[in-house]
């Protein structure tokens, strides 16, 4: 029942909207509930201030103990408490967009990002291995066994700059550095491509900008599952290098053969 209710973020701070009772309740600590009665009811909109201190959001009750720093206005159109059918997801982006650029201090969730905002981290698949994304740490740590990480500061980044490039090896699960003397195709190791940080993790990219942890979500909607594309080695110019490896072998060992006297 509780994923079917929409969310809203003040702040970082996710929140249930259940018109039923009318009511916001925080998504990851049921027990603050914030009365839609607690807020101020103006032609269009609502309004109330956010204490970031206390998770509140409220014309009358607020910490005044709290650095003014912590407590931020908030503005709210009315769809989004009396008219649920107005919501669309293109409704939803330009509300969101104009919370962004008006700062009216809320972000219109889903349950991933509910998540993400409560602190759990996002996944990616890398050919088949489940690793969770630690963009703060910047790794990607293999789920199963934590113990083993990769570090996205030893990938190369693409011609863009929107990928990681890496080579993987599948079977041990580790990065896989070619030798310069490779004269076959290793086995069992594949080139993957892997979302830049503003995908792979855009909530954290904020944090670590410090800005609002929901500023970039607009343009770079948050993910919990991601999937890295996989290229086999055949199609890389990996192949082409094995290639020139051989033909230069093979001209050293011509040259090193037995010459004929006339």
């Amino acid at each position: 029942m509780e994923q079917e209710l929409e969310i809203i973020a003040f702040g970082a701070i996710p929140f249930v909207i259940d018109r039923e009772k009318q009511e916001f309740r925080q998504f990851n600590r049921p027990d603050n509930v914030i009365k839609f009665e607690d807020l101020k009811k103006e032609e269009g909109y609502y309004s109330a201030r956010f204490d970031n201190n206390a998770n509140y959001l409220s014309i009358a009750r607020m910490n005044f103990d709290s650095d003014k720093t912590d407590i931020k206005d908030v503005l709210l159109p009315a769809p989004i408490i009396d008219s649920p059918e107005l919501l669309t997801d293109n409704f939803k982006h330009d509300l969101n967009t104009s919370s962004n650029h008006q700062e009216w201090g809320f972000y219109l969730s889903d349950h991933a990002t509910a998540l993400r905002l409560s602190g759990t981290l996002p996944h990616i698949d890398l050919a088949g291995t489940d690793f969770t994304i630690d963009w703060r740490l910047k790794q990607l740590r293999e789920t199963e066994e934590p113990w083993k990480n990769i570090s996205l500061k030893e990938m190369e980044m693409s011609d863009s700059g929107e990928e990681y490039l890496c080579f993987f090896n599948t079977e041990t699960h580790e990065l896989f550095e070619p030798d310069e003397n490779l004269f076959e195709l290793p086995d069992k190791v594949v080139v993957l491509e892997i979302p830049y940080e503003i995908k792979l993790d855009p909530v954290a990219v904020a944090r670590e900008y410090g800005i609002g942890e929901t500023d970039l979500l607009t343009d770079h909607p948050f993910q919990m599952i991601l999937v890295a594309k996989v290229t086999p080695l055949s199609e890389t110019g990996l192949s082409k290098f094995i290639e020139d490896n051989n033909k230069r072998r093979n001209d050293q060992q011509d040259d090193r053969g037995p010459k004929r006297g006339r």
